[in-house]
């Protein structure tokens, strides 16, 4: 699947500020104001990556493992949801893809919130 086959899945999902650079397509959920993510084609199939400026709780991240799809990791320090699926279940993955951004990032509030105490903000 080429970055650009991609792009035109998540066009066709109600994706926005679809770019794709070299062989990464970035793009945004709900809005050009909503959180970017990135989709990469590799051998596994296509890899869906949401970053969060923000460390997950231990218990947050092993709630996640119990009663959601995709990955929720801290790789460098922030968390990262993960979603991989095959190339030709791209399309009907996408609406999963979407519901899952929505529930991370609204998670990734109260991840935040609940450091300020802890760090001074």
């Amino acid at each position: 699947m080429t970055p650009q086959d991609i792009a035109s899945a998540l066009q066709a999902a109600g994706f926005v500020g679809i770019e794709p650079v070299g062989d990464t397509v970035y793009a945004r959920g709900d809005g050009p104001a909503a959180p970017e993510f990135t989709a990469h084609a590799g051998a596994g199939g296509t890899t869906l990556t949401l970053r969060f400026e923000v460390r997950a709780p231990e218990a947050a991240l092993a709630d996640w493992r119990i009663s959601q799809k995709g990955t929720l990791a801290i790789v460098r320090g922030e968390t990262h949801l993960t979603l991989t699926v095959t190339q030709a279940g791209l399309a009907a993955a996408l609406p999963q893809w979407r519901k899952l951004m929505q529930t991370a990032a609204k998670q990734a509030v109260a991840w935040r919130r609940g450091q300020k105490p802890l760090h001074g903000m």
